[in-house]
């Protein structure tokens, strides 16, 4: 069937968006009906589907004890500690039940959620990480997220593969010894890097490629002994940066302020797009044909994925990877082939509508089902019984406007405001419960902040071992939208990192610290604007530069964005 471009309303914004002709062909290939919500309405109601930062003691619904979890003490869900689920193992499908085709499909899993135990962490084959959520085959680790391989990373977001890094976000492939930066590639012994790539012994860098000794620099390639983008001789370079003694937290907050000033005067590409043709969006690296896409590398005729690698023939997913392929509208699924609407699928094909389901394939309305096969609500069919019954499920669904729409966000296990949601799409708690949805007010914590940030001691080395024992009034003081804590401790680990690195003590809590680093990345969303090199006496000749373009670089932002032209010339 032959569709032409589609103008619609949607049902959750009430803002125009477009489905276009290949996104017809896509739903046509997969046999869903064509969405309701908006894309970006999409993604916030897969992300409200994900707590992946926000950490609770509670007690085991299983054994009583005191344990971790992403689960809030007053959830309704039924939660059994990591050890528990480990050590006895359980079999899920002892909660399998028969549709009934009186209730609605979201009703009937709403009631099977309640039922079925959830684990308290996403814990993997670990070593002394009980405090990190999503992380597997890492060691040493605390307060830690999406973290893979990696050893000795406190308060990172995003670490894989690498190690001795501190407030840190998506530092990945043998990163080493990283502090305060964000989105970099095997870096190491470096503090305040931004979109780096195999740079060291550095600090204050952004858009750097292959630098050594670099101070307050930005778009550098191939260089050593570079400060403020001046070249010296290591002699000048050496005693200029003697001077930042990154120790005295008065000396590091000047000098973050003057790179902050440095960086908005500094030329930018319009936007962050390697190695990647026919590709629309932000931060793509070796694609293809991957539309309005933002955080993906190795992806190939997809569109609307955020933070997704290899993916193939997809379309809306948040986080994901491993070489998948027809997926849509997912969540944290990999190596996966024709999956829809479910979150957490691994290594499985031909699964609709369920969570956290592993090497397993054709399955409809299951949960926690790992080797597993033609099973519908984990009640287990026969081949014949389960191509029989899911038919008349989808016709049910469709019939009740259900089928062809994710998971619906009053049935996230968790409050919006503690999920990823929260940090790109942020509502009011009267906005959260105006929409029916749950939110989570802080619990009244019982201690007394012992000493105020701003009453710490300046230098590292009047820092003494006492500090672990103080309660640290955070100089937010709850004044932000950041989930701000008001107060935090100093761990020995993260102590000893501050001594060794000689940085001076952080004066905010390790949530808005994190907020702070989230500052750092662009909006996912895009702007059409035009290249500004005419405003900057770059020179072409005799005809100026007219090309426009679309970037992720607002048009109130103080920057200077430059055309991929304009910016190779100037920059390289």
């Amino acid at each position: 069937m032959e569709h032409k471009p589609d103008n619609r309303i949607c049902v959750n914004c009430k803002k125009d968006f477009i489905i276009k002709t290949d996104d017809f062909s896509f739903y046509e290939k997969i046999k869903v009906p064509p969405p309701t919500f908006c894309p970006e309405c999409r993604q916030m109601r897969r992300m409200s589907f994900r707590n992946e930062r926000n950490l609770f003691r509670r007690k085991c619904d299983k054994t009583g004890e005191n344990i971790i979890s992403i689960f809030t003490p007053n959830s309704p869900y039924k939660v059994y500690s990591r050890s528990y689920w480990d050590k006895d193992g359980i079999d899920l499908m002892m909660y399998g039940r028969e549709f009934d085709f009186s209730k609605t499909f979201f009703e009937q899993f709403n009631d099977f959620m309640l039922d079925v135990p959830w684990p308290s962490l996403r814990v993997g084959s670990s070593e002394n990480c009980e405090y990190n959520n999503d992380m597997s085959r890492s060691k040493d680790c605390y307060m830690c997220t999406r973290t893979h391989f990696s050893e000795n990373m406190t308060y990172v977001y995003r670490g894989n593969k690498s190690r001795n890094c501190l407030d840190c976000m998506q530092v990945v492939k043998s990163s080493d010894s990283l502090y305060e930066c964000v989105e970099c590639i095997n870096c190491s012994n470096s503090r305040y890097l931004y979109f780096c790539e195999n740079c060291s012994d550095s600090n204050f860098l952004s858009y750097c490629k292959n630098c050594l000794d670099c101070f307050m620099c930005s778009n550098l390639k191939n260089k050593q002994y570079c400060f403020k983008n001046k070249q010296l001789s290591k002699e000048e370079y050496k005693n200029l940066v003697s001077e930042y003694n990154l120790g005295s937290n008065s000396i590091k907050e000047k000098a973050i302020s003057d790179f902050s000033e440095i960086n908005k005067k500094t030329i930018r590409k319009y936007l962050n797009i390697v190695n990647s043709p026919r590709c629309s969006g932000d931060n793509i690296m070796n694609c293809n044909n991957s539309t309005s896409c933002f955080g993906v590398k190795n992806t190939e005729n997809v569109k609307y994925l955020w933070d997704v690698m290899e993916y193939k023939d997809s379309m809306d997913a948040y986080s994901g990877g491993r070489n998948s392929q027809l997926v849509y509208e997912c969540t944290a699924t990999a190596a996966a082939y024709n999956c829809s609407f479910c979150v957490r699928a691994s290594d499985s094909s031909d699964i609709s509508y369920s969570m956290r389901v592993k090497n397993s394939r054709n399955l409809f309305g299951c949960i926690g089902l790992e080797n597993n096969e033609y099973c519908i609500l984990n009640k287990q069919y026969t081949k014949e019984e389960y191509e029989e019954l899911v038919p008349k499920i989808i016709e049910h669904m469709k019939r009740n406007k259900e089928y062809g729409e994710f998971f619906p966000m009053n049935l996230s296990t968790y409050e919006y405001n503690e999920t990823v949601a929260q940090e790109y799409f942020p509502l009011s708690k009267d906005e959260v419960l105006a929409k029916g949805l749950k939110w989570n007010d802080p619990i009244k914590k019982n201690y007394d902040i012992t000493i105020e940030s701003k009453d710490l001691p300046d230098n590292i080395g009047e820092i003494k071992d006492e500090i672990l024992d103080e309660i640290i009034g955070c100089g937010h003081a709850g004044n932000c939208n950041h989930g701000c804590s008001t107060a935090y401790r100093i761990i020995k680990q993260e102590l000893d990192y501050y001594r060794r690195m000689n940085l001076s003590i952080p004066r905010l809590c390790p949530n808005c610290r994190h907020y702070g680093r989230l500052g750092k990345l662009n909006p996912l969303k895009l702007w059409h604007r035009s290249c500004m090199c005419h405003d900057q006496n770059h020179s072409h000749g005799d005809k100026p530069c007219k090309v426009e373009f679309e970037t992720s670089y607002a048009p109130e932002r103080p920057e200077i964005i430059y055309c991929e032209k304009c910016y190779q010339q100037e920059v390289y």
